[in-house]
């Protein structure tokens, strides 16, 4: 006698009604697994980059205080500093042989101002002297300086590396310290929303003012910063 089912009723298990429920249920499962996992791949990665942005911050507000730490210990500035060699011990200041530090051709010559565009000159002995007083760590220290990111000159952890240079910026002459890569470090390295989270976290929030700048004109939108910019080459003052 044939089986009449209920209307209503649920297939018998094995048939294809029943396969093809299951199929659909296993595939909503395996959906929702795959979206939990994406969800915590792009949490994980917002973390990471919001930990990065705070260890730059950490470290540039470390070489700030460093470099205050220098003044008032050796009453100059670390690169300009005219006494290295008799104060630090050599290899550094006077005794170094590239770059030269004879006081003369703006090389320790004690004047207030640290000569270089970042990676030249007293720029570059900036970070040694640093370094030889125990105020820093992560730079090696060489008569022959080296000047890539990472060696003579410190990396930063959301990419690129640190510069220092006397300059105006902003209408403000200065020394700042620079956050880009390249030749002289002067492309940026943030993007848009890097750089507002910056410059709010520490400053005013406005990329032309205050002792938090940033200079490239796709990252900036009304006296503001623009979200969708990129390389932004930001500045923070030093002194």
């Amino acid at each position: 006698m044939e089986t009449v089912r209920s209307i209503g009723s649920a297939p018998p298990a094995g048939s294809p009604q029943s396969q093809r429920g299951l199929a659909l249920v296993e595939l909503a499962i395996v959906l929702v697994i795959i979206g939990l996992i994406i969800g915590g791949i792009l949490k994980g990665q917002e973390l990471i980059a919001s930990a990065r942005l705070k260890s730059t911050l950490t470290d540039i507000d470390a070489i700030r205080a460093a470099s205050a730490t220098f003044q008032d210990r050796y009453g100059g500035f670390p690169g300009d500093y005219a006494e290295g060699q008799a104060q630090l011990g050599a290899p550094n200041g006077v005794t170094w042989t590239s770059p030269r530090c004879n006081g003369g051709d703006q090389l320790c010559d004690g004047d207030g101002i640290i000569e270089g565009n970042g990676r030249t000159n007293e720029t570059l002995l900036f970070w040694q002297h640093l370094t030889l007083a125990n105020l820093i760590s992560g730079i090696e220290v060489a008569a022959s300086v080296d000047d890539s990111i990472g060696v003579g000159l410190p990396s930063a952890s959301i990419g690129g590396g640190l510069a220092v240079q006397y300059q105006a910026i902003g209408g403000r002459t200065t020394h700042w310290l620079r956050l880009g890569t390249g030749a002289a470090l002067t492309t940026g390295i943030a993007s848009g929303v890097q750089a507002n989270s910056i410059d709010s976290k520490v400053d005013d929030g406005r990329p032309g003012t205050g002792s938090v700048r940033a200079t490239t004109a796709a990252c900036i939108d009304l006296g503001g910063y623009n979200a969708s910019g990129d390389q932004c080459l930001m500045y923070f003052e030093l002194d």
